[in-house]
């Protein structure tokens, strides 16, 4: 029971520790979008600087599920950590593989809006 109790407490650790570095992912990228939008020329637009925010968030998402897919072996090998290194893994390929779907659901990301799918 307590193996159970170990293993299913590391599966929700990986979880959080994905989420939280996305977090700081999507900070910083926020620090530089704002930089550039003080920095333009171009008149401010509240509604572009939201679409602009909400897509940094999508893609700092992205990068983070992607990147743990490849890091957390290497870390996982490198520290002997197995346990917290491989649920970390897990969950970046859970992660992963629901943004791929969702982004096959809906078309991608890219373009000016969102294009859902067409029902049949």
């Amino acid at each position: 029971m307590e193996s159970f109790q170990e293993g299913f407490s590391s599966f929700i650790t990986g979880f959080s520790i994905v989420f939280l570095v996305a977090v700081v992912v999507w900070m910083v990228g926020l620090v530089v979008l704002l930089f550039r939008e003080l920095f333009s020329p171009v008149r401010f637009e509240l509604r572009t600087y939201i679409h602009k925010v909400f897509r940094m968030l999508l893609s700092s998402l992205e990068w983070t599920f992607y990147g743990f897919v490849i890091v957390g072996p290497i870390l996982m090998f490198m520290t002997k950590n197995y346990m917290t290194y491989g649920m970390i893994t897990i969950a970046a390929v859970i992660l992963s593989a629901i943004s791929l779907y969702i982004r096959s659901q809906t078309g991608g990301f890219g373009g000016k809006s969102f294009r859902f799918r067409k029902e049949k």
